[in-house]
């Protein structure tokens, strides 16, 4: 396995596109040496998004909207551990200001 990995520019992913299609996955990988996965996941996008879709940083709506959703999940779970923590701290406090009087 190798140690580092092939970084393609959205040229080279376009070309190896457009390969595929013509002569099909098993020959595009053997003959750039890419793997069948990158090519099925850059198909997609290119089916997607055009040639801005093999750009760096390209997502689709589908992308975008899954990390948003994901960003105001953590903040909302934040939310409620800070909540949480409030209410332990006050339940606490009553407690120990509650003893029996004498």
């Amino acid at each position: 396995m190798s140690k580092h990995r092939k970084s393609w520019s959205s040229e080279d992913k376009e070309k190896i596109v457009l390969h595929s299609n013509e002569h099909g996955i098993s020959k595009t990988v053997r003959e750039f040496g890419v793997s069948a996965v990158s090519i099925y996941r850059w198909k997609e996008k290119y089916e997607q998004l055009g040639k801005e879709g093999l750009g760096p940083g390209s997502m689709t709506e589908q992308e975008r909207e899954l990390k948003l959703l994901r960003r105001e999940n953590q903040a909302l779970k934040r939310l409620v551990a800070d909540k949480e923590l409030a209410i332990l701290v006050k339940d606490s406090l009553l407690k120990k200001s509650q003893f029996p009087k004498k």
